[in-house]
């Protein structure tokens, strides 16, 4: 959803590249736009609810075994 939110706050002036490595475990999060600190915001926002999503799924699989 946050990553909705913010291509269509962008629209045809930036884009979004959310990409998850397959050989490290870490996520790359890429923002365009024209301005900077609107960016660095938005790419921001996403890695926080990324990292909020993955260390509630990791909480949660620790809970489980």
């Amino acid at each position: 959803a946050v990553i909705h939110r913010v291509e269509q706050a962008l629209g045809d002036t930036g884009r979004v590249l959310v990409r998850y490595s397959g050989t490290e475990p870490l996520c790359r999060v890429m923002v365009e736009g024209k301005k900077r600190e609107e960016v660095k915001q938005y790419a921001q926002e996403i890695a926080d609810t990324i990292e909020k999503l993955l260390s509630y799924s990791n909480s949660s699989d620790s809970s489980a075994g």
